[in-house]
């Protein structure tokens, strides 16, 4: 299940999982949740720049009565399937937005194809590493951005029976080309409209029909699952008084210097705020792991000679990379999937900061701890 939105907590689903295992006979650990990411949709999790208050719980609970209604429909209209494995490759849409030559990246689009009795085509999912982030800060209007327009792309092509789903990957420092630090802020730059989220979706729908009609079915595919638990190092937090109190020095020097909003000092002010108010955040959500480690569930889903592995949050484009250099099996990396803990840097990524390591709750030690979960699980379903 593939969710247009920013994402949803662990315990949200859990409860979906057992509600669905409810209607239809699928085990809870066999479904996979996964989100797009999108930042133009509804608050549907609280962190630091959500405060709980903002979810709406009525609108939660649509979403988890629209989710369940919707896999009991299709478990009804289920047919004889021939599934297929493949993969396409795009240049040029995702940029690594911390490196000064917008790399690495994954070019690689995991490519699920299913079609009938017939041969047609009923449905492909596809999934690549890029944050959903076309439309900016000033954007009032509910949008999937890019990857809902390659989803139009592929289902134009497809034709009313047929259906495309997007998941994504490792896309935690992967964006098509802003600042995360202005966009943090509020800052808008050029670029951000509905136009280019058209064009780059057409670009990634049409990279994935191109090699759509190369991806051969198999009537008989091996299917599987897996779930495992990882325990992640948490970062050391001041005490939430010593926190609180650097947040408020650095409120006091945003408004010293709202007078020049234009200026690259009160930008920098802003940074700091924001920084101070993740680390706040932090300081006290993690004072109540006592043990200093995160645990959080890792999924493998197999399909053929491929698994998909979901992870509950955003992972580094490099961790990614290094998984499907060394897993024993094609590897496709869910992104934000089964819950949200948050970024997951690269251990390189710890020595030069900026946003997305001080947004992470976890040390550096995490992206050994996470490669060697998703190996296991590789290892799990090749048994």
């Amino acid at each position: 299940m593939s969710l247009d939105v920013l994402a949803v907590s662990s315990e949200f689903v859990v409860r979906l999982r057992e509600s669905i295992a409810g209607r239809v006979p699928i085990a809870p650990d066999a479904i996979m949740i996964a989100c797009t990411h999108t930042h133009a949709g509804p608050v549907t999790i609280s962190t630091f720049f959500n405060p709980e208050e903002s979810v709406d719980p009525k609108y939660m609970e649509y979403l988890g009565s629209a989710i369940e209604t919707t896999v009991a429909v299709a478990w009804k209209q289920r047919f004889d399937a021939r599934i297929g494995i493949g993969s396409g490759r795009i240049e040029g849409l995702g940029v690594n937005r911390r490196t000064a030559d917008g790399r690495p990246v994954d070019e690689e689009i995991g490519i699920i194809k299913v079609a009938d009795s017939t041969g047609q085509t009923r449905a492909v999912l596809f999934n690549y590493a890029c944050h959903p982030t076309v439309l900016g800060p000033d954007n009032l209007l509910a949008s999937g951005d890019f990857p809902s327009m390659a989803i139009e792309r592929i289902e134009d092509r497809l034709g009313s029976n047929g259906f495309a789903m997007y998941v994504n990957g490792t896309q935690g420092d992967i964006s098509v080309g802003h600042s995360s630090e202005l966009s943090a802020i509020g800052v808008v730059t050029p670029g951000r409209t509905f136009e280019r989220a058209t064009e780059l979706g057409q670009r990634l729908g049409n990279a994935v029909l191109e090699v759509l009609g190369n991806i051969k079915v198999e009537d008989v595919v091996r299917l599987g699952f897996e779930t495992i638990q990882v325990h992640l190092p948490l970062k050391q937090y001041p005490p939430p008084a010593e926190s609180e109190t650097a947040l408020g020095e650095a409120g006091d020097r945003v408004k010293r210097l709202e007078k020049n909003s234009d200026s690259a000092e009160y930008r920098q002010a802003k940074t700091e705020l924001l920084y101070r108010s993740i680390i706040h955040y932090y300081a006290r959500e993690t004072a109540k792991y006592k043990d200093g480690v995160l645990p959080i569930e890792l999924q493998g889903i197999r399909v053929g000679d491929a698994v998909f592995v979901a992870v509950p949050g955003e992972v580094f484009v490099e961790i990614g990379l290094r998984v499907k250099q060394l897993a024993p099996i094609r590897t496709f990396i869910a992104g934000i999937a089964n819950g949200y803990i948050g970024y997951l840097p690269s251990r390189s990524a710890y020595d030069a900061g900026g946003y997305e390591v001080v947004s992470s709750r976890c040390g550096p030690g995490s992206a050994d701890r996470l490669v060697e979960g998703m190996l296991q699980l590789d290892d799990k379903l090749l048994g």
